[in-house]
């Protein structure tokens, strides 16, 4: 038997206001990011390789809070593009490295002006301040 619950008793479910609330901010994103031709799961990527040049693909896993299968298949279709090349590491065979290739540092370049207006854009509509306060509090929660 299925118990209702009336709309007053019901707080608002923190993890579906939190969902459309990134949802919308995405949609910001990808709007401003349409330009450049890079979505923002790319370009998340692309800077995170370029962070660290010729990281690892555990440590790329890590930063990213992804498991090694999930960010293999986010990273095939931007080794396919060309803008990223996967290779083992000359001193360790069982060790995959990544690193930006020349058409992928270009990419992060026309990329990265498209995300600092749509950066500025939403810091308007959400303070930064609140997004670091939401993220410290969530910080223990499992991944």
């Amino acid at each position: 038997m299925l118990t209702r619950i009336s709309a007053d008793e019901a707080a608002p479910c923190l993890y579906l206001r939190m969902r459309m609330a990134t949802k919308r901010l995405l949609a910001l994103y990808e709007a401003r990011m349409q330009e450049s031709g890079v979505t923002m799961s790319q370009f998340g990527m692309l800077v995170a390789t370029a962070e660290e040049p010729e990281l690892t693909m555990s440590r790329l896993a890590e930063k990213r809070e992804l498991s090694l299968s999930t960010l293999s298949r986010t990273l095939r279709p931007l080794e396919e593009l060309g803008w990223l090349e996967i290779f083992t590491d000359s001193e360790n065979g069982r060790v995959r490295r990544v690193r930006l290739t020349r058409e992928g540092r270009a990419k992060v370049k026309a990329a990265y002006a498209c995300w600092k207006r749509a950066q500025a854009e939403a810091a308007e509509i959400v303070s930064p301040r609140d997004v670091e306060r939401v993220l410290r509090a969530t910080e223990g929660l499992p991944t």
